[in-house]
């Protein structure tokens, strides 16, 4: 692009017109001649042109409209079927097989009232307004440490009056230690802020952008814009519910009439109570306000209609296996649980191919699920009536929570991990192993559990049952079962579910009506147990053979 201020056009011709107008179009600044002949031509009195005059022109938004794997090629298509922006080389070489393509202009047609600009500016307008609360309420947090500072010095004078010659030496040290107390806390809690004024202004200049966009830039520009800065978004959204999570109330408090002997005196103390600024997470939805041709994008995934088998993982060698569940990472590893008597790990396997490491417990393990988002699994200990937390990136384990009764199933989600053990319990908890809520449904033992936070229901299997009932313990759905053995689901929330004694995996649709046997003994199923998708839904891993292998599956 030319010089800031002149004409493109003109410079090309070595001349130095002042530019008064813009085309996103084109991508060209325009003095008033070029605009007066651009103007003439039919093909571009569509185009999206504006005035300079009303704009900073030396601070123009544009959405990058080259691909990022053909740099010399313009995107120019959309895959609705990965939905993604792509350009004709991009559908030649990775898209070939897509049946649903469209030119990018249809995509993006409307897209100023599609679902996806009203998402991500509001998601935007949500985060910016819970970082600012932030920022007030970490001030306000130091203000009050400050007063409290200078509320306990008062304090601290008063016990010195009752104090020995001793209590000079013991105030020099209460001293220092409220003064460190408080400025540990202020570096804390002014790095707290840095951190949130960066993603802060960061998600401002995002929405300047976009605006400007919506007001100024064409619908293809604005229409990139938005799919490059969805996984931003989606990224930042994480970001700012971590930093609401990691962001404590803290107070320093002084006990001054504490029984105490003068040696051991201690009366400082500070306390970390929840933020009072509370986030909830917006969720996307993908924008379908289209034409009547892009109204595939509804089906945005496949319906499977047959299994075939891929593969059989290779387990570590020499290992008395007794597989009971697992669960996939994030970042594609996948977790074993093994709970023979004498071999009681975890077993991890990169890329949900090559064995990685194990972890060990001393007691046996029964369950295990992934929390979305973070880099944390979950482990049930039935024996030890207790669950305990996994660091995924580390593999490691971490704290022990007593959940109070034989638990064996267990799923998670972004903000709640549920637990279904005997008797029909199920207890729902936080991320940090608080019990929040328990019920009982009369139903056994619950040996596997799915969430539907959507329709409020859990999906639990039982000894001969699979069951369907609400978060508040009423019975939905049921459905005959053999035996007792694993249940997933696919992104369209049909649920898969083991038979082990009759070695078939079904299918049963959402609403319970339709049901049918994907996978038999023709196929290898032999007395399946656990089983899970992997992170795009392409793969399906079934513990089999007596809990003694896993088999992966492939639909066609």
């Amino acid at each position: 692009m030319a010089t800031a201020g002149f004409c493109d056009q003109c410079s090309e011709w070595n001349k130095s017109l002042s530019a008064t107008k813009y085309c996103f179009d084109c991508e060209e600044r325009l003095c008033a001649d070029c605009a007066e002949t651009h103007d003439l031509f039919k093909s571009l009195t569509s185009h999206n042109v504006i005035d300079l005059s009303s704009v900073d022109s030396n601070n123009l938004t544009f959405a990058m409209k080259h691909c990022n794997f053909h740099s010399n090629t313009v995107l120019d298509c959309y895959c609705i079927d990965h939905q993604i922006v792509c350009c004709k080389n991009c559908i030649r070489h990775n898209h070939r097989k897509c049946q649903n393509v469209l030119p990018l202009e249809h995509a993006s047609k409307d897209v100023k009232s599609s679902a996806l600009f009203f998402d991500i500016v509001q998601n935007m307008k949500h985060m910016i307004k819970t970082l600012t609360d932030l920022i007030d309420n970490r001030e306000s947090n130091l203000q009050r440490l400050a007063k409290s500072k200078s509320f306990i010095r008062k304090q601290i004078r008063k016990v010195k009056s009752r104090l020995l010659k001793q209590i000079d030496n013991l105030e020099i040290d209460l001293q220092a230690k409220l003064s460190n107390l408080k400025r540990n806390h202020a570096i804390e809690i002014n790095k707290q802020k840095e951190d949130i004024l960066h993603v802060l202004d960061s998600l401002k200049a995002t929405g300047n952008e976009i605006n400007f966009l919506k007001d100024h830039g064409s619908t293809t520009q604005l229409f990139i814009a938005l799919h490059q800065q969805e996984p931003i978004i989606h990224s930042t959204d994480e970001k700012v519910l971590q930093m609401v999570s990691n962001s404590k109330e803290i107070d320093i408090t002084f006990d001054e009439k504490k029984e105490i002997k003068i040696e051991s005196f201690e009366p400082l103390s500070d306390t970390f109570n929840p933020c009072q600024v509370q986030y909830t997470s917006r969720k996307f939805q993908q924008a379908q306000s289209m034409a009547e041709p892009t109204q595939i994008m509804v089906e945005q995934t496949k319906r499977i209609t047959e299994f075939q088998i891929d593969t059989e993982l290779k387990l570590k060698f020499r290992v008395n296996y007794n597989i009971t569940d697992l669960s996939i990472t994030d970042d594609d590893k996948l977790l074993l649980a093994n709970c023979s008597p004498s071999v009681s790990k975890l077993y991890v396997y990169r890329d949900c191919t090559n064995y990685e490491t194990e972890i060990n417990f001393y007691c046996n393990l029964f369950g295990v699920a992934v929390i979305p988002g973070m880099d944390r699994a979950v482990v049930t200990l039935p024996s030890k009536m207790s669950i305990q937390f996994i660091n995924t990136k580390q593999m490691t384990k971490s704290n022990i929570v007593n959940v109070k009764f034989e638990c064996c199933g267990i799923t998670a989600g972004r903000d709640k991990i549920y637990v279904g053990g005997t008797y029909g319990t199920i207890k729902t908890l936080d991320t940090n192993g608080t019990i929040l809520k328990s019920i009982k449904n009369g139903s056994g033992i619950i040996y596997f559990i799915l969430h539907d936070d959507i329709r409020e229901q859990f999906i639990i299997r039982c000894h001969n049952k699979l069951l369907c009932v609400n978060f508040d313990g009423t019975q939905v759905y049921s459905a005959d079962a053999s035996g007792v053995a694993g249940v997933t689901r696919d992104r369209r929330n049909n649920f898969y579910f083991g038979n082990y004694h009759t070695n078939t995996i079904q299918r049963l649709s959402p609403d319970w009506i339709d049901c049918a046997t994907l996978l038999n003994e023709v196929d290898a199923i032999n007395h399946p147990y656990g089983m899970c998708f992997n992170n795009d839904f392409s793969k399906l891993f079934v513990v089999n053979n007596f809990l003694k292998s896993v088999f992966v599956y492939t639909f066609k």
